[in-house]
């Protein structure tokens, strides 16, 4: 069965003058469907660049990401951004989530413009 999302040996750098720091060493992992997955650690220890490269926000220096068995990373813009809007949300904790809704409904106002409905017709962002 084809993963959901894959990563595959993802490296990112970062220059800054004569430095170079490395965010990503050798990343590489699979999620199934339905699997649940929790990105943790300190600050600096690359989640966001890892996220930034799932999603197709950033490209690794090394290694690539595979979404339903497509491959996102190092593909041209408009096929990366097809890929992300049908299959990839991002919720921002830092000033994109509204008090009053619940952490569920917070998450399907950003699926609303990406709905999709199966055969009959239902939608598929709902439980």
């Amino acid at each position: 069965m084809t993963p959901t999302l894959e990563a595959h040996d993802l490296y990112r750098f970062y220059h800054v003058g004569d430095d170079e720091t490395l965010a990503l060493r050798g990343v590489s992992f699979s999620i199934a469907a339905g699997e649940t997955v929790a990105v943790t650690g300190p600050s600096g220890s690359g989640k966001s660049t890892l996220i930034n490269c799932l999603a197709g926000l950033d490209d690794p220096d090394g290694g690539w990401v595979a979404i339903g068995g497509q491959r996102m990373t190092r593909q041209p813009q408009p096929e990366q951004s097809r890929l992300r809007a049908r299959h990839i949300g991002i919720l921002l904790q830092s000033g994109n989530l509204q008090d009053h809704l619940t952490l569920r409904n917070n998450m399907l106002c950003g699926a609303l413009p990406c709905r999709e409905h199966d055969r009959r017709g239902r939608d598929r962002t709902r439980p």
